[in-house]
């Protein structure tokens, strides 16, 4: 605050406190304070206060459009001065530990002085001496004085809650403050509700004078503040002096008068007045319910739990913590968030699956979205992992038919997960203690991770053991459909029997595990290819090696081994070609090399040491393709993938046999576009026609802004989920030079930057200042185009190819038509400009 006051003649100052409010409310109301009280803008200073994200990507896109959609009027001054300075204040235990890899630019300001703070305490306590009896009453600033001191603040705590008894109702409100202010320092009760509780109302010391709160509350009013609340109509209301101090109560009460935590919050939420329905009120139930659930951000990922619960749980257990999330329901009806707490719970540390089971759907009932669906599933994968763990190997065939039943109900609960993720949920339907994601993943991991453990369960069965090569031939050709259950060789016994009729009754779920699974993997790898994660690069590395790891498990358990393979192909010769056929198909399902996306994701793999084994990889992908496109009927898929394979190995292994020249891949891929149209819902094709066709010079090659078109409806129609809160990445930029060299791939111009920090580097990419380097103009060619009616437009003579500004709020508003140049990167939804440049303009310095 005191650097808002400070910058206040530069900046309009405000504060965001309030975040329930869509970020395009804010970004309305960030507009209008920009232009208010004057015709020219004003650069805008937003606090973004307590925070839960460490991003503020989808605030800045929401201001950027609201900008855009202002007016057609805005000038030249008026865009440099548009601009708002966002500063993300988030509080947490641990900042250090908890955002060490935040992505951003952060500040870390811990409850620890310098040298130079603590002696300017000294010197002010000298002062405070002179003006007062008693500057030691002045907590908060004794607390500072004694650079946190927590033996100082023990102190202070015993000698004023001696005697403490909870019997009053002085007693029991300082409590509940304690609570409240250790696990949510900024909330507070009303003072009207303080003298509710205190019996205050009508009381008076004189006719004219009313009892107060504070002397009420002797002798724990030294602990005590009055705060002024401007939010929901204004009112005052009590806090404890200091955090620090409230959760030195809570120790002291828990030491020398047995009061735990949990005491506290089950009387807290047994208190009908503190629920009672007003504005104030609210406020309060909203801490309460902050308190419970709010989970903390680790290194990577959240707690499992807010921190009130997970310390419950350690001292004292899981009826305890299961009383409290009964009562708590009773109280906040409406926020599913409490009974999916009380799921997770049960099933993770209690066992108790079937509560577990009917927590997790009155959640669902509350609020259907895809994270309480997915809760739904997590109850049964997690039932399903503990009565395999329990149950001897192999399981018993009624085990079996159990297990497997589970598992149908926690595939079905996870589908319905991504079918809500996908389609339905809006930002508000998201869980409401997540950082916000392009789209919540987290029925696809269920899913997958469900599927590899029925994978396992059926590989412990007597006739497909794993560890035995020809009966895991026999589990990979029962999953795959080619061998019906009656036809495996197995021994004549009433148990066998009974594993195939299991078998037989489930065989259509069975049956569609590895076609289902395998789209999981698929889609995984457009995520991570197509679009920008919202967590930070450490969060986003450990993810894909997670996915990474999955996809292993699962290439072991039901892909076919290479030396069966090769002694089936030797047994036949007269089908060693669709052998061979087969033989390819399934090494590029290995390689997680069969989609366009898992291709396209070799790229990226393909930099410093790696880059030798990935180009050798990538020559082995391309001549399976060769032969594929060769020797097969062809598939309109393995025809995209051989081309994308081509380019990619052309930029990784230029001098490999393998690659082919930009006329020849091109007239592969105008047969793929006279075969598909342009209506396909497929964006794969047109996203090679933008790369290969985009034209050259002056050419006026009409049909490549009717692809760039259908490229952007194909993503719409079958990419959307993707899309929705994440921008797209950009894998190719467009060079100088001629034919396929043109294509410049982002690990390339990173390699310019060796020597900087991936960090520094990271940063330059997302400000955009990497444009402004010597090293990538270079390498970059300058395409002149215009901006008309706010659209922006590459111009090839008569030819205008819509382009989207990579930055949204780049171009400026108006019905004039203005010339502009950029730099073209190209991503799976359309081209994208980036470092947009008016004619004229002049070239802005690096600023890093």
């Amino acid at each position: 605050m005191h650097v808002m006051w400070d910058l206040r003649r530069d900046f309009r100052c405000a504060v965001l406190k309030d975040h329930t409010l869509p970020e395009s409310v804010v970004a309305v109301q960030v507009k209008h304070l920009m232009r208010l009280g004057s015709k020219k803008c004003t650069p805008v200073l937003l606090l973004v206060d307590d925070s839960k994200e460490e991003s503020t990507q989808t605030l800045q896109h929401c201001i950027r459009q609201a900008m855009d959609e202002e007016n057609t009027s805005r000038t030249v001054e008026d865009s440099s001065n548009s601009k708002v300075l966002i500063m993300s204040c988030v509080r947490c235990h641990n900042p250090e530990d908890q955002y060490k890899h935040c992505p951003t630019n952060k500040q870390y300001i811990t409850a620890k002085l310098t040298q130079n703070e603590q002696d300017d305490f000294e010197e002010k306590l000298v002062e405070l001496k002179e003006n007062h009896e008693k500057p030691e009453n002045f907590y908060s600033f004794m607390i500072m004085k004694s650079n946190f001191d927590q033996k100082y603040i023990a102190d202070v705590v015993g000698n004023t809650l001696k005697d403490f008894d909870m019997r009053t109702k002085k007693a029991q409100l300082l409590a509940f403050l304690a609570l409240l202010n250790s696990y949510d320092a900024e909330s507070d009760i009303s003072m009207s509700l303080c003298e509710d509780f205190l019996g205050l109302k009508g009381l008076r010391k004189t006719f004219w004078e009313q009892v107060l709160v504070l002397d009420k509350m002797e002798p724990y009013s030294n602990l005590l503040r009055k705060v002024n609340i401007e939010e929901r109509g204004g009112y005052k209301g009590i806090r404890i002096l200091h955090h620090d101090i409230a959760s030195a109560c809570l120790e002291e009460l828990d030491r020398n008068y047995k009061i735990k935590r949990s005491g506290i919050t089950l009387d807290m939420l047994h208190c009908d007045l503190l629920f009672k329905t007003s504005a104030v009120k609210d406020a309060l139930m909203q801490s309460i319910h902050r308190m419970l659930v709010e989970r903390q951000r680790k290194k990577v990922g959240l707690t499992y739990f807010s921190p009130l619960i997970e310390i419950i749980h350690s001292q004292e257990g899981g009826q305890t913590i299961t009383d409290i999330f009964v009562k708590a329901s009773s109280r906040f009806v409406k926020r599913a968030s409490i009974p999916q707490a009380l799921s997770r719970y049960l099933y993770l540390y209690e066992q108790d699956f079937p509560q577990a089971l009917q927590w997790a759907e009155k959640a669902k009932r509350v609020t259907e979205n895809s994270y309480t669906a997915d809760t739904v599933g997590q109850v049964h994968k997690s039932n399903l992992k503990h009565n395999i763990e329990k149950q001897k190997a192999p399981p018993r065939p009624d085990d079996f038919e159990t297990n497997l039943k589970i598992a149908q109900n926690a595939i079905k609960a996870f589908q319905k997960a991504q079918n809500l993720a996908m389609n339905n949920e809006t930002e508000d339907e998201t869980d409401e203690n997540l950082t916000k994601t392009p789209c919540n993943t987290s029925g696809y991991i269920g899913e997958m991770e469900t599927t590899l453990t029925v994978f396992e369960m059926i590989g412990k069965l007597p006739f497909f053991e794993v560890t035995d090569p020809v009966k895991k031939m026999y589990m990979q050709s029962f999953l795959k459909g080619t061998i019906p259950i009656t036809h495996v060789p197995k021994e004549e016994n009433d148990i066998h029997s009974k594993y195939v009729e299991v078998i037989e009754e489930h065989s259509t779920f069975l049956l569609a595990l590895k076609p289902q699974v395998k789209k999981v993997f698929e889609f995984f790898n457009g995520y991570f290819t197509y679009v920008k994660g919202n967590n930070t690069e450490k969060e986003e590395a450990l993810n894909q090696r997670k996915i990474s790891q999955h996809f292993t498990r699962y290439v072991s358990l039901v892909c076919s081994l290479p030396e069966e393979i090769s002694k089936e192909r030797a047994s036949k010769p007269e089908l060693k070609l669709n052998m061979d056929i087969e033989n390819h198909r399934k090494f590029l399902e290995e390689s997680n090399a069969d989609t366009f996306a898992g291709i396209l994701a070799k790229l990226h793999l393909g930099t410093l040491e790696k880059i030798g084994n990935t180009a050798e990889e990538m020559n082995k992908i391309t001549e399976s393709y060769t032969f594929l496109h060769n020797n097969s009927v062809q598939i309109r898929k393995e025809e995209t993938n051989f081309i994308l394979a081509s380019i990619i190995l052309h930029t990784l292994y230029p001098k490999s046999k393998h690659v082919k020249k930009l006329e020849e891949l091109s007239d592969i891929l105008m047969k793929t576009l006279q075969d598909i149209g342009v209506q396909s819902p497929f964006p794969e094709p047109y996203y090679l026609a933008m790369l290969l066709l985009w034209p050259r010079s002056n050419t006026e090659d009409t049909d490549i802004k009717t692809y760039v078109n259908s490229l952007r409806k194909a993503c719409r129609k079958g990419l959307p989920y993707l899309f929705r809160r994440s921008s797209t990445i950009t894998h190719f930029y467009l060079g100088p030079k001629k034919g396929l060299q043109r294509l410049v791939t982002k690990p390339k111009l990173d390699e310019c930057f060796a020597g900087l920090q991936r960090s520094d580097l990271a940063q330059l990419w997302r400000s955009g200042n990497i444009f402004k380097e010597k090293e990538i103009i270079d390498r970059l060619y300058r395409v002149n185009g215009t901006v008309e009616q706010s659209e922006l437009y590459a111009k090839y003579g008569q030819l205008k190819i819509p382009v989207r500004p990579a930055y949204i709020g780049a171009i400026r508003s108006g019905y004039s038509a203005e010339n502009v140049s950029f730099f073209l990167g190209f991503a799976i939804d359309g081209p994208l400009a980036y470092n947009i440049r008016y004619e004229n303009e002049p070239v802005s310095p690096v600023n890093c």
